[in-house]
């Protein structure tokens, strides 16, 4: 994978950064932040960091245990204790607040985890802050919404997706038609929203590794989950995506789950409409608005970029 460069129009410009083995490149892409001038990914446990003129200039290893008693950890796990979460592989996101890096987290522990633990969906949280210069972990913060205390369990859609402004910080969850403003302690403020057009929400519950293996696909693929979010705060506009979810059940890709977008504008629904699978608004120049088509697009080399106006 590698860090690409391109202008306005989308004529390429140059290679950035390159995944690999080399002195200035990142053995692999998993979350990609821009922040302050700096350029951080995550590959594994590793923070990368990358000055403005794109030389690697710190490298730090993720630490959650630096606070934490493994016996309690093990035996009787705290949900304030960051020892007790692991990074949150699937649909990572980094943020940054005052200095701060964030990333979302979650817990396999066999105490308390996703698939067989009620008190998780109360309890967990969903992001750790870490300090750059040392790595470690400072603390956990934030909840999930009282939705998942309706199902038992639904594991498959324990995803969530953020957009970190100066002041708040904008949430969306799978499962949840509700948009939540917290404030940048992950503390939920209010919320908004509206339910997607004709999305298939019987989801199928697990309570089972075994299930959660055997039922991936079937959520995944055949029901609607909320996604993406994007908050562009001088035109008080949000974009959220949801998929539907595939009416013919032969389908078992992803691509397969059909996608929509909603358009929020002062906290109310202005729009509703269809876009292709792998669409994420990232950012807007000028009267453009902008969305990546590539990411999770597995079938598809090419770099696609929509450019959109709002009438």
């Amino acid at each position: 994978m590698e860090l690409i460069e391109f202008d306005r129009e989308g004529n390429f410009l140059g290679v950035l950064i390159s995944s690999g083995e080399g002195p200035n490149e990142v053995p692999r892409f998993q979350s990609y932040l821009e922040a302050g001038g700096n350029k951080y990914f995550l590959d594994g446990y590793t923070i990368f960091t990358y000055d403005s003129t794109n030389n690697l200039i710190n490298k730090r290893l993720i630490d959650f245990y630096h606070n934490s008693s493994m016996e309690s950890v093990e035996n009787d796990p705290n949900t304030k204790d960051p020892g007790v979460y692991e990074i949150k592989y699937w649909a990572n996101e980094l943020g940054m607040i005052n200095g701060y890096l964030y990333t979302k987290v979650e817990s396999s522990n066999p105490k308390f985890n996703f698939v067989m633990h009620e008190a998780y969906y109360r309890e967990a949280a969903l992001y750790a802050q870490i300090d750059l210069k040392t790595g470690k972990v400072l603390k956990v913060m934030g909840n999930r919404p009282n939705v998942y205390l309706n199902y038992r369990f639904i594991p498959h859609f324990d995803y969530f997706y953020h957009d970190i402004q100066e002041k708040e910080v904008y949430l969306s969850f799978e499962p949840d038609s509700l948009i939540y403003v917290a404030d940048l302690d992950f503390k939920i403020k209010e919320a908004f929203g509206a339910g997607g057009s004709q999305m298939d929400t019987d989801y199928i519950e697990v309570n089972t590794i075994d299930d959660w293996e055997a039922y991936w696909r079937n959520n995944r693929v055949h029901k609607g989950f909320y996604r993406y979010i994007k908050y562009f705060p001088k035109d008080k506009v949000l974009f959220r995506t949801y998929t539907v979810g595939s009416q013919d059940h032969t389908k078992f890709e992803y691509e397969d789950n059909p996608q929509r977008m909603q358009i929020f504008q002062d906290r109310k629904l202005i729009g509703d409409v269809a876009v292709p699978n792998t669409f994420k608004v990232i950012g807007k120049i000028g009267d453009d608005y902008y969305a990546d088509g590539s990411v999770g697009n597995l079938n598809n080399e090419k770099i696609v970029i929509y450019r959109f106006k709002l009438p």
